[in-house]
């Protein structure tokens, strides 16, 4: 019976793990915390400290506990400092409990007493819920949201310059289009995608609102065929942006693009983009669809994922044969069905692994990929994961490949560290391929020589694949 592990197909051993934990937070975020950081502390030096105290009752949790009480106690009375902060809480929930602006009866009421004891203040914390919300699922509430502040962006008189330039590019800011506008707008005056909030004549800080997501998928479709002199700018705002929807969305596109031979030239580029704004490829979670995702949006992200994994396997692949081997054929073979991998392992012992990271191509992506083995035996193995088979190319040419169903009683485990790599062979297994004077017989798992006969090896492992593996 296979093991759930197994299954889902995670071959990951927990030391390998615990030094995964070490590197969790992308030195990209770590200097875009710093970053903001260092920020915040310049605008409390200009405006002051004072500027950023509340008193309890004036903080959001209980500003928002207040409102949902007094729905139902038409008594209750705010301070304007309460309402001020009121539309801050808008978008705030806690113990499960839903929150205003999800609510199709609170957020009309929470309006209404905005609009009795109005003041032009309250249009920040109003705008900032509108633009979070860019891609809700509750839609009326974002359409009554954005209805209120255009109304009251019509009546405004004041000087605030955020206030001004939000009502001047209010085209932008509408729900059916506007994202889409100004990222076609911004591409065609030949302005880098960094200075979106610029043109806008907005807060840097807003390019972080959800509303900037398609904005800048927009800007890419616009000038993907430049894409070489794009590349950096793309990259920045990502960082800038800081989203995983986001990034879902433009670097699985780029992973595409990429993967055509014209382009070919930027797949390392965009690889290391992959990794420091998604993640690994071999980790589902980290490419699983975000939770409003168009289909487009669902294939281009299983496709890119799927295109980036097979980037890596092919380096390992390529790596692995000419260090480890020096066996040009058998890398050849194996490249040919590299776009079938699911995923792979190598085990080996610790001085092989120190081989293999002298590689820059796969230097970053050994230790997700390599588990040692306590022998310091030079004997390695290259696990490689197809459908329901777990198939193991071992470095030594004296060592056959072994073939083993996923479900098989034959197959090793790699829940625990292995003592060599001689564990993952089965000397008990039969042929996969035995042939008597006049037929080939095709067992469903087995062992194969890479020795020529009547016919090459490669003929014989490739007739085996096609019955059992790819059926």
């Amino acid at each position: 019976m296979p093991t759930t592990q197994e299954i889902l197909q995670f071959h990951f051993s927990p030391a390998a793990l615990k030094q995964s934990a070490s590197r969790i937070i992308p030195v990209t975020i770590m200097s875009l915390n710093d970053y903001r950081i260092d920020k915040l502390q310049k605008l409390t030096q200009e405006v002051g400290a004072s500027s950023f105290s509340f008193s309890g009752s004036n903080l959001i949790p209980q500003v928002f506990r207040k409102f949902k009480n007094s729905v139902n106690n038409s008594n209750t009375s705010f301070e304007r400092r309460e309402l001020r902060t009121l539309t801050y809480s808008l978008n705030y929930s806690e113990q499960n409990i839903q929150c205003v602006f999800g609510s199709d009866s609170e957020l009309p009421f929470a309006l209404a007493l905005l609009d009795s004891f109005w003041r032009d203040s309250f249009l920040i914390g109003l705008i900032d819920c509108f633009l979070k919300n860019w891609e809700t699922e509750h839609l009326n509430s974002l359409e009554r949201l954005e209805n209120f502040i255009a109304l009251k962006l019509d009546n405004y008189t004041g000087n605030r310059s955020t206030l001004i330039s939000f009502k001047n590019n209010k085209r932008y800011f509408n729900t059916k289009n506007g994202d889409l506008i100004l990222g076609d707008t911004i591409a065609k005056v030949l302005k880098p995608i960094q200075e979106a909030t610029k043109i806008l004549g907005v807060p840097e800080s807003w390019l972080a609102y959800p509303f900037f997501s398609k904005v800048i998928v927009t800007y890419y479709e616009r000038n993907k065929n430049k894409i070489f002199d794009e590349i950096e700018n793309l990259t920045e705002v990502l960082t800038k942006h800081n989203s995983s929807i986001t990034s879902k969305r433009l670097v699985s596109k780029l992973i595409i693009q990429a993967n055509q031979n014209q382009f070919a030239a930027l797949q390392d580029t965009v690889k290391k983009i992959a990794f420091a704004h998604i993640g690994d490829p071999s980790n589902i979670s980290n490419w699983a669809a975000f939770g409003n995702a168009t289909d487009t949006e669902k294939v281009e992200i299983v496709l890119g994922k799927n295109i980036l994994n097979e980037w890596i396997t092919k380096q390992f692949i390529d790596v692995f044969f000419n260090v480890c081997i020096n066996d040009d054929r058998r890398k050849k073979f194996w490249l040919r069905y590299a776009d079938k991998i699911s995923s792979f392992k190598v085990y080996g012992p610790v001085h092989t692994k120190t081989l293999l990271k002298r590689d820059e191509r796969i230097a970053e992506y050994v230790d997700a990929r390599f588990e040692s083995v306590s022998s310091k035996r030079d004997v390695s193995a290259f696990i490689l994961f197809i459908g329901n088979y777990m198939l193991i190319e071992f470095s030594n040419e004296g060592y056959a490949f072994y073939a083993y169903k996923i479900d098989s009683t034959y197959r090793p485990s790699l829940n625990y560290q292995l003592n060599s790599v001689e564990d993952l062979r089965n000397g008990s297994i039969p042929m996969a391929v035995h042939s008597d004077n006049y037929y080939d017989y095709f067992n469903d798992e087995g062992r194969l020589t890479h020795r020529d006969g009547n016919q090459i090896w490669e003929a014989r492992f490739n007739s085996w694949m096609i019955k059992k593996v790819f059926t």
